[in-house]
């Protein structure tokens, strides 16, 4: 640490006018001729008379009932009227990856029933123009049509969004377990 930085230091200020203001008592205490060390011994008088005060203050029992009932009353207003707040989760920005040929993008929405966060609307893009595509199931299989340059994806398996979503939630993981050894 440089000589400036140290002389500027708010601990080097604040320890300094201890120690400064410690020695002009001392310095104060010593051409009065007293034994002991007055500005001390005054504050401690002083805060001992205020505690006694406080201990001593007549307080009136409906006083007391008064403030617990406004306090119950405050806490069950804040309570009641409170946002919840949703938990947050470290992969609510992973919203978009290439898995399987395709783009794919798509939500996280808290479900208050599982009491966690949970993946929706899926979406694949056309690796053409990069518009969300139309997901169309058929008997033998899922096809995907975009409705701008007409590009059409087949033969892919009925489940290949449940599988893309297993993947992500897969990424996911393995992020987690990347950054926690």
């Amino acid at each position: 640490m440089g000589n400036k930085k140290w002389k500027s230091s708010p601990w080097t200020i604040g320890i300094g006018t201890a120690i400064f203001s410690f020695c002009l008592t001392l310095l104060n205490d010593l051409f009065k001729e007293k034994p002991i060390l007055s500005s001390i011994w005054q504050i401690i008088k002083w805060v001992g008379n205020l505690i006694w005060k406080i201990l001593n203050f007549d307080i009136k029992v409906w006083w007391i009932i008064l403030f617990i009932i406004l306090l119950i009353l405050v806490i069950y207003i804040i309570d009641k009227f409170q946002k919840e707040e949703l938990p947050k989760s470290n992969s609510n920005d992973y919203k978009e990856d290439w898995i399987k040929g395709l783009k794919w993008s798509w939500n996280w929405e808290f479900s208050n029933s599982r009491n966690s966060w949970i993946l929706s609307d899926l979406t694949a893009h056309c690796p053409k123009c990069d518009t969300p595509m139309i997901e169309q199931s058929m008997s033998i299989g899922t096809y995907f049509d975009c409705p701008r340059c007409n590009y059409k994806e087949h033969n892919r398996p009925e489940d290949e969004s449940y599988k893309v979503q297993r993947i992500i939630i897969d990424n996911i993981n393995r992020r987690k377990n990347k950054n926690n050894p």
